[in-house]
Order: structure tokens, then C-alpha cells, then sequence
């Protein structure tokens, strides 16, 4: 038992450092804060492996490691929600934990290709919700004038956050293909 605790430990350390220095990998970055990187993938990975509690702990992890590496503070409120409770909330795709571990046990690829993609939907969804809510609460003033600050918010982060799931899917779908043992 202490093993395995001292194991799921461990993993949650090393992919939250690497979530940490794929987040500062970007592939796109938005004007106003926000990029296309691979940082989900480790957190997810680890929800995949080990359950929603451990993803959200590793993604709680990522969002405050990156907070201290390069903040960006309005107010509490704004840093909770853009760090540390949008990072969390990826670890929501550990939600498909069980469904997915049968699935590799009776090695039903496409299945356990729908769980990975639906894991990942649902991890990018929380980052996407905890950076809309601080977009729709703290930055109106971005807005064009005139502009709903939810719907700027709402357009403004779906424009980095769907193609950060998509690339997430992509990563996640190749690497359980080239080695589903990793997803055990």
C-alpha cells in the first residue's frame, strides 16, 4: 500500500514539472494572456492513470507552480479562478478513469480512444470554465465597447482553449496508440 501511495506521489510530481515546462512551450499565444501548449496532456495523463482526486491535486499543483513562475495578478478572485481553479478542473477527466482501464483490458481500442478523447473534453471544458469565469468577472475592460464582457470572454477563451483540446486529444489518442500500457 505505502508503495503504491509513494507511487502515485511520485507521478504526480514528475507530470506536474512537465506540465509546468509545456506550459511554457507555447504554440500560440493570445494578445491578452492564454496559449495553445501541451500542458493538459501530463495533467490528464495522470488522471487517467490515477483517478480524478490525483489529477486535480496535479493540476492544483500546475496552476500554482506556473502562478508563481509567471503571474499575472488583477485580485484573489482572478488569480483563484485563472490558476488554480481552472488547472484543477482538468483533472475532471479522470471521471472516465474506470470505464477506461476496462477498456484496455479487453483491449477495445476505439473504446478506450472515446474515453481518452471524452476525458480530455472534459479536463480542457474546466480550464475553459475557471478562465471564462475570470474573463467574465475581471477582464471586461478588454471588451470592445459596446461588448457583453461574458461573450468577449466566452469567444476570447474558446479561441485558445479548443484548439489547446483539440492538440490535447491528438497527443493523447497517439500516445495510447504507439503504448496503451502507459494508460494502465
Amino acid at each position: 500500500m505505502q508503495n503504491s501511495r509513494s507511487r502515485v506521489i511520485a507521478e504526480v510530481a514528475i507530470f506536474a514539472a512537465l506540465a509546468v515546462v509545456f506550459d511554457w512551450l507555447t504554440l500560440f499565444k493570445m494578445p491578452q494572456g492564454g496559449a495553445v501548449t501541451l500542458s493538459l496532456v501530463p495533467i490528464l495523463f495522470v488522471a487517467y492513470r490515477h483517478g480524478v482526486k490525483a489529477g486535480m491535486v496535479t493540476g492544483l499543483i500546475v496552476g500554482v507552480v506556473t502562478f508563481i513562475l509567471n503571474p499575472y495578478y488583477l485580485n484573489p478572485l482572478q488569480v483563484f479562478f485563472d490558476y488554480f481553479f481552472a488547472y484543477t478542473l482538468v483533472g475532471l477527466g479522470g471521471l472516465c478513469t474506470s470505464q477506461l482501464k476496462y477498456a484496455l483490458r479487453r483491449n477495445t481500442t476505439k473504446q478506450a480512444m472515446v474515453l481518452v478523447s471524452l476525458g480530455a473534453v472534459l479536463g480542457g471544458f474546466g480550464r475553459f470554465f475557471g478562465s471564462f469565469l475570470a474573463g467574465g468577472f475581471f477582464y471586461g475592460a478588454f471588451a470592445p465597447k459596446g461588448q457583453n464582457p461574458w461573450l468577449y470572454s466566452l469567444i476570447y477563451n474558446a479561441a485558445y482553449v479548443v484548439p489547446q483540446i483539440l492538440l490535447t486529444v491528438i497527443v493523447l489518442i497517439v500516445l495510447l496508440r504507439v503504448q496503451p500500457k502507459m494508460f494502465k
